[in-house]
C-alpha cells in the first residue's frame, strides 16, 4: 500500500521586544521580554507513519511543506505542499510522490500539534503519522556547519536509487560528480527566517540525467548532527530529487 503524507505549512513567527521600566531614583533600566511563545506547526519533525515508514517532515515559516519517507535506509517517497495552523489543529494539501512507481497522488490531510512538542496527521485514507520535534530547528542555518562531503542515497523521479557523494563549499555551493553519465551543481543558501533550513537550486548535467540534461530543481536542505537530507522540484512539480547522506 503507498503511504500518502502532505507537509505541513507554518504561519510566520513573530519576535516582539518590550521595554520595562524599573523604577530606582533617577536611573531607569530597560530589560527586553521573551519572544512569544510559538504557536504554529513550524519546525522540524520525524517519526513513524502507522503502516512503518520513517518519515521527515519540514513545515518552514510560510507555511511551505517538505517531506520524505523511508524504510530501512531506502528512499521511497517525497512529499510538498503547504500546511495552515492556529490553536493547535493544522489542515494542509500538496503532492505525493511515489518514487517506486513513479506516480503523483494529490491529498488533503489534517491534525493536531503541540507547538515545537508533537504533531498528529490523518489522511482521509486513514494512514496517521506522529511526529516529534527536532530542537535542531531553532538554530541559526550556518553555511560554516553544512560544508562537508556527504555520502548517501540519492534519487531523482522515474530513475533507482543510487550510491552518490554530495560535496558543499564554505560558500555554499554544492556539487555532485559525474555518476553515470549525471553531475549537479548548484547554490545552497541559509533562509532569512533564522531557522535552521537552507533553500538549494542546483541543475543537472549530463546526457543520462533522470530529469533531463540542463534540468534545474528548486527546494531545501535541512542539516542536523552530520546528516544531511536534500529535496527539490523541477518548475513543473510533477518531478524531483531527494539525497539523503552523512558526513
Amino acid at each position: 500500500m503507498t503511504t500518502k503524507f502532505r507537509l505541513a505549512g507554518y504561519s510566520a513567527l513573530i519576535a516582539a521586544t518590550l521595554l520595562t521600566a524599573c523604577g530606582g531614583g533617577s536611573d531607569d533600566s530597560s530589560t527586553p521580554a521573551p519572544p512569544p511563545a510559538a504557536t504554529s506547526v513550524e519546525g522540524f519533525w520525524t517519526g513513524k507513519s502507522s503502516t512503518g515508514w520513517d518519515v521527515a517532515l519540514a513545515v518552514l515559516e510560510n507555511g511551505e511543506t517538505w517531506g520524505v519517507y523511508t524504510s530501512n535506509g531506502a528512499i521511497y517517497g517525497a512529499l510538498q505542499g503547504n500546511t495552515t495552523s492556529s490553536g493547535g489543529t493544522l489542515t494542509g494539501s500538496g503532492r505525493e510522490f511515489d518514487l517506486r512507481s513513479g506516480q503523483i497522488a494529490s491529498s488533503t490531510y489534517s491534525g493536531t500539534y503541540t507547538a515545537k512538542t508533537k504533531t498528529n496527521i490523518r489522511l482521509p485514507s486513514g494512514v496517521t503519522f506522529a511526529g516529534i520535534y527536532s530542537t535542531a530547528y531553532d538554530q541559526p542555518a550556518t553555511l560554516s556547519a553544512l560544508a562537508g562531503t556527504y555520502t548517501g542515497s540519492g534519487v531523482s523521479t522515474g530513475a533507482p536509487v543510487q550510491s552518490i557523494t554530495v560535496t558543499i563549499s564554505a560558500t555554499g555551493t554544492i556539487t555532485s560528480p559525474s555518476s553515470l553519465g549525471c553531475s549537479a551543481s548548484g547554490p545552497v543558501t541559509p533562509r532569512s527566517s533564522g531557522k535552521n533550513i537552507f533553500d538549494l537550486r542546483i541543475t543537472f548535467s549530463g546526457a543520462n540525467c533522470a530529469l533531463g540534461n540542463g534540468a534545474t530543481v528548486s527546494g531545501v536542505a535541512y542539516y542536523e548532527g552530520g546528516t544531511l537530507l536534500a529535496m527539490g522540484l523541477l518548475p513543473s512539480q510533477t518531478a524531483g530529487f531527494i539525497f539523503t547522506g552523512r558526513k
